[in-house]
């Protein structure tokens, strides 16, 4: 069969609760409205969003069948103001599902050596927790967003080789599924793949300082302050950020010209 995530491809693949329903389309705005309303476990995926998006209304592109672009519908039962670090816990798992030396740039971004892999949206409304997951999968390099933030990557290119998207996608929510597990019972452990821990960063708006890792809220704590994802509209790594504006400023000269 053809690389596909069409049911007869992924339904199979799915060893636990999660995964059922699940719901496929071709085309769709965003698989975070296709499975809003479903019950806890029903998983919704597509080839290609209109209308995808990450934190904050960024827009989220990829090009048809290349990405593992999914959501997942839950109803926790942990209270919502503990429901936070929770986007980590989802994180980890496409971490451990994509790639053994993955790690998680806060508040929901997955990397590899610096470059973005994935990224992970939860949203909750009204008790019911939906969390998107998009991963650049069998992207080549000239379909990665040029001039991005955080450049990319994909894992045809970490592996030189295409991977199978339909097991992929079951890889992920089942490690998803396992992980939510241990935070209904236990809460928010910590971040293992901390990317962030130990390195200088600077947050939008230009301040700079030492990143000591997450606190138990799962807040980022930069020199001694703690910072919700609410509050901080980018994270970059120092010499990233010295990277990213060069590119800014050649990209002025070059207009300027």
């Amino acid at each position: 069969m053809e690389d596909s995530l069409r049911p007869e491809a992924v339904s199979p693949l799915f060893r636990g609760r999660f995964g059922h329903p699940y719901i496929y389309r071709p085309s769709c705005p965003s698989t975070q409205e296709l499975v809003r309303g479903l019950g806890e476990g029903a998983v919704a995926s597509c080839e290609q969003q209109t209308a995808g998006r990450g934190r904050m209304g960024r827009a989220w592109i990829s090009p048809w069948g290349a990405g593992v672009l999914f959501s997942l519908a839950l109803e926790p039962s942990t209270p919502p103001q503990q429901l936070p670090p929770f986007g980590l816990v989802v994180a980890e798992a496409v971490c451990e599902a994509c790639w053994p030396d993955a790690q998680v740039r806060w508040p929901n971004d997955v990397v590899v050596a610096g470059r973005k892999l994935a990224g992970v949206l939860a949203e909750l409304r009204e008790g019911r927790l939906v969390v998107g997951v998009g991963v650049n999968a069998n992207h080549a390099p000239e379909e990665l967003p040029p001039g991005a933030r955080v450049p990319g990557t994909s894992l045809r290119i970490l592996r030189a080789a295409p991977v199978d998207r339909a097991q992929l996608l079951a890889d992920i929510v089942a490690s998803i599924e396992a992980r939510y597990a241990g935070f209904e019972r236990y809460g928010f452990a910590g971040l293992e793949r901390d990317e962030l821990r130990g390195r200088r960063v600077e947050l939008a708006g230009g301040a700079t300082g030492l990143c000591t890792g997450v606190d138990e809220h799962g807040r980022l704590v930069v020199d001694g302050r703690a910072h919700t994802s609410a509050e901080v509209t980018a994270v970059l790594v120092c010499e990233d950020a010295r990277e990213y504006h060069a590119v800014e400023a050649e990209a002025e000269c070059q207009e300027g010209s």
